[in-house]
Formats: structure tokens, C-alpha cells, sequence
């Protein structure tokens, strides 16, 4: 049979429209492969991010009590024409009131290790630093509470930049000490307490890895002056309050460069936080400040190691500390 001239024609048009659809779906399948690639690495950020949008006012509850610190502070110096000290004494007691029921309350906070804190004489308190210090609070509360002494605290000079909470930071001894005045406090027989990590552990340590570098101030200070040094962790700290991690390479690039700590923070989770105080440390004759502060550092990673489980997520210390409510609930029936 020949083939016709119409034929001809026909033959190249059905071949495209076969074609046109085989590309088609081709390119539908890759899409839609893609897509669903797009959604599992988006995934963890979409979560983070809505969980930043539900909680992003969690960490403003810690600043607002400052704020209320402060003007107990402010009061109670108005008042205080005859006996100033006494006064602020009842100020002070009423403000680690405050906080250690906020945060027995809400974070059912709880010692282990309380008595290796002494109750006279200096020491220098080295604490893991998490996203915000809410178990640090509890812990100056707690101190005051049981022997009525301040642990003077050294912060971040950024922090002093903060308006509003002089009274804060002059009648809770807050402030960026230079190692001299720290060594002055400890010969004085006061407590002093600082984090070695400081803001790159509290913003960017997202695995309770200690983060000291080569920090050794707190070692010569304390070796100077002959005083203990006492390694504090709080077990899930990290799970109360999260910083943000997706586009972390961003927010630690941003605080490298301005030393501000930009870093979004949401949670005020209410898990279960419990302070673990280990034993005191004292420098050795004959040893190094970077063999002390090693010492140290091993200590704090053997109470994460000890009492953090890898494991649990804020799901799950939600749940065991609804548990642990229930529980209570029942035994006080």
C-alpha cells in the first residue's frame, strides 16, 4: 500500500502529542519529587517557626519579674529613711519570694548537691548557661532564702546597657567584674557566680557540649585566692527555653560581628528543671590554670552526662512533668 499525502502530515502531529505528554508527566513526577524533598527539609524550620510564633512571649515573662524586682527595689528604698539595710534586707526576701515560687511553680524547680554551697566563706559557682538563666534565678533565690547571701553575679556588659533595672543590678550584685574585683569579693568571703560560656553557650550550644574555649579567668581567681570552685548544671534547661536554630549560621554570624546577642528565643516550657550542684574543686599545688579549668570542665560534662538524657524532647519532659503532677495530685489525696 502507498501512503497518501494526508498521511504523511498526520503522522509527525500524533507523534508530538504523544511526546507532549510523556515530558508532561515526566515533569509532573519530578515536581512532585521535589516537592515532597522541599517539605522534609522544611519541615524542622516550619515546626521551629511556629513554635516561635506560639511561645516568642515566654522569655518576656522573666523580663517583666525583673522589671517588678526593680520596683520592690524602688519601694522599699523610698521607705527606708531610718534603717536602710533592713529594709532592703525585706526587699531582697521578698523578691527571691517571688522568684523561687515563679519558678518552683511553673518549672517545679529542684536541688540536688544544695549543701556543697557553703554557707560561709567565699566560693566561686560556675553554671552551665542556658537560653535564659531562669534556673540561675532560682538558685540566687534559693541561696538567699537558706542563708540570706547574695552570690555576686558577673554578666555581660551588654546587660548593663538594659534601662531600667539599676536597682536589679545594685542590690542582686550584678555586673561585669574585672578579675581584681572578684578576687576582692572572694577574699571578702562572698560568692561569686559567672558562666564560662557566657552568650555563645546560652545562644549557640544546642547539645550540652560546654563551651569554655580557653577561659581560664575563673581558674585564676579562684586559685588566687585559695577558694572552691562549684560546678552547677540544670537538667533540661535547654528544654524550657530553645533558641532558634534554623538559619543558625545567620544569628552567629550577626553576634560575632556586633557582640549582641540577636538571637531569637521563644519556649517558658514549663518541663521539669532540676539544679545539680557538684562537689567543690580546689586547685592543686603545682598545677596550671589550663589544667584546672580542665578539671572543671570534666566535672560539669560528667553532671550532663550524668543527669541530662540525650533523648528527651519538650513533648516528652512535658509529659513527665504532667506525670509527675498527676502524681502528686493522687498522693495528696
Amino acid at each position: 500500500m502507498g501512503i497518501t499525502r494526508d498521511q504523511n502530515v498526520n503522522i509527525p502531529a500524533k507523534s508530538w502529542k504523544i511526546t507532549g505528554k510523556v515530558n508532561a508527566s515526566s515533569f509532573l513526577q519530578s515536581y512532585k519529587k521535589d516537592a515532597i524533598k522541599c517539605m522534609y527539609y522544611c519541615k524542622p524550620v516550619m515546626q521551629e517557626a511556629l513554635l516561635w510564633y506560639s511561645t516568642w512571649w515566654g522569655p518576656f515573662i522573666l523580663l517583666i519579674l525583673c522589671y517588678i524586682s526593680n520596683i520592690i527595689f524602688l519601694f522599699f528604698e523610698y521607705l527606708s529613711q531610718d534603717n536602710k539595710s533592713l529594709a532592703m534586707s525585706k526587699a531582697c526576701s521578698m523578691v527571691s519570694t517571688m522568684w523561687s515560687s515563679y519558678i518552683s511553680f511553673w518549672h517545679g524547680q529542684t536541688f540536688t548537691g544544695l549543701e556543697n554551697i557553703p554557707k560561709t566563706g567565699g566560693a566561686v559557682i560556675v553554671w552551665y548557661h542556658g537560653p535564659m538563666p531562669v534556673d540561675y534565678f532560682g538558685l540566687i533565690a534559693e541561696v538567699f532564702k537558706r542563708d540570706g547571701r547574695i552570690i555576686n553575679t558577673v554578666v555581660d556588659k551588654c546587660l548593663l546597657r538594659v534601662p531600667g533595672l539599676g536597682r536589679v543590678r545594685k542590690y542582686l550584685r550584678c555586673g561585669a567584674f574585672s578579675k581584681v574585683e572578684c578576687a576582692g569579693l572572694l577574699g571578702d568571703g562572698e560568692l561569686v557566680g559567672l558562666a564560662p560560656g557566657g552568650s555563645r553557650e546560652a545562644l549557640f550550644d544546642d547539645s550540652y557540649s560546654v563551651c569554655w574555649r580557653q577561659r581560664v579567668g575563673f581558674a585564676k581567681i579562684a586559685a588566687f585566692t585559695q577558694s572552691p570552685i562549684i560546678p552547677v548544671f540544670t537538667e533540661n534547661i535547654r528544654l524550657s527555653y530553645c533558641t532558634m536554630l534554623s538559619a543558625g549560621a545567620v544569628w552567629r554570624t550577626i553576634f560575632e560581628v556586633t557582640r549582641l546577642p540577636i538571637v531569637p528565643i521563644y519556649g517558658g516550657f514549663p518541663v521539669q528543671v532540676t539544679t545539680h550542684i557538684g562537689s567543690p574543686i580546689m586547685a592543686r599545688e603545682g598545677e596550671t590554670l589550663m589544667q584546672l579549668q580542665e578539671r572543671v570542665k570534666m566535672a560539669m560534662t560528667d553532671l550532663i552526662r550524668t543527669h541530662q538524657r540525650p533523648d528527651v524532647d519538650i513533648k516528652t519532659g512535658l509529659g513527665q512533668r504532667l506525670g509527675k503532677i498527676m502524681l502528686g495530685v493522687e498522693n495528696n489525696k
